[in-house]
């Protein structure tokens, strides 16, 4: 295997695929003749799955680290403020709620606040009295104002997002803006050295596609890890409390209704329910326990 990488080939789509294209296309200057030339190979055939539409704060620095204009983003992906997670019903199960924010509580590193808040924890909850931010979740508030420039903030905050428009906006800007190829094709073949390393990938639609590193972004399918290399897939159905999840999107009842700057998840009798807000409408998963064939 050479130790010089020259051209990237990065098989799979969606959001993973266009992440990992658009953060090595940036850091390493696709778009320049000297640059590094990277290639998506996206097969034609599969959807998209349209889950995974809430995000950490680090997608904030991956965005801005690819060049993207997060108005664009926010405007082009349906995207909304995520503050953090809202758990209701986990406790008790009987009205019961604590949250989750994503602004560290001031002196996180000089003190353990915890530790202060023991005496306290039948009165108030521990975000609550550490962060300003599950408050403003409460209210109904941004974690920034109008004026804020792109990716700064007042409270930290991710995003939620339509899935489905985040990979067609990552594919757009990645082709357009860092130079990223494009080849939509199945693989047929995976073709290595005597040594194992993969050399090159066989397509029906464009041939041999040959590369210096090879990047599998081809989810469950595990092109590389699983089907090449062989390596098992190791089960924990024995130690998961859930096996099952359910993606599905409502709209809102009113358009007025307001738009929750933060994941809702809500306990069930056997899992959970994920509520992401977007400006259009409502979406996530219900994950669900499934013992003896049966579902709760």
């Amino acid at each position: 295997m050479s130790s010089i990488i020259k051209r990237v080939v990065i098989v799979g789509g969606g959001s993973a695929g266009w992440l990992t294209a658009g953060v090595i296309a940036a850091e390493h200057l696709a778009n320049m003749e000297m640059g590094l030339e990277v290639i998506v190979v996206e097969s034609p055939d599969i959807k998209p799955i349209g889950v995974g539409e809430g995000t950490w704060p680090s997608m904030r620095a991956t965005l801005q680290k690819m060049g993207v204009s997060e108005t664009d983003f926010i405007r082009e992906c349906d995207a909304s403020f995520k503050q953090g997670s809202k758990f209701s019903q986990w406790t008790t199960g009987n009205g019961d709620e604590y949250y989750h924010p994503f602004t560290l509580p001031a002196g996180y590193n000089e003190i353990n606040l915890a530790d202060k808040w023991q005496s306290f924890r039948d009165k108030i909850s521990f975000a609550d009295a550490v962060c300003a931010q599950s408050h403003l979740c409460t209210q109904g508030l941004a974690p920034k104002q109008i004026s804020t420039p792109e990716y700064a903030f007042v409270a930290n905050y991710g995003y939620h997002l339509d899935a489905g428009k985040f990979s067609v906006f990552l594919q757009k800007h990645c082709i357009e803006k860092l130079g990223v190829k494009h080849i939509l094709a199945n693989v047929s073949d995976v073709n290595a050295d005597s040594d194992g390393y993969i050399v090159s990938v066989s397509t029906q639609e464009n041939g041999t596609i040959t590369g210096d590193l090879f990047i599998d972004c081809t989810g469950f399918a595990a092109l590389f890890i699983g089907q090449f290399y062989k390596i098992p897939f190791i089960s924990k159905k024995n130690i998961l409390f859930n096996d099952t999840a359910l993606a599905v999107q409502i709209p809102y009842r009113e358009e007025s209704d307001a738009i929750a700057s933060h994941t809702l998840s809500t306990a069930q009798s056997a899992g959970w329910v994920w509520d992401i807000g977007l400006p259009s409408r409502r979406g996530g998963n219900q994950e669900i326990h499934c013992i003896d064939n049966g579902c709760a």
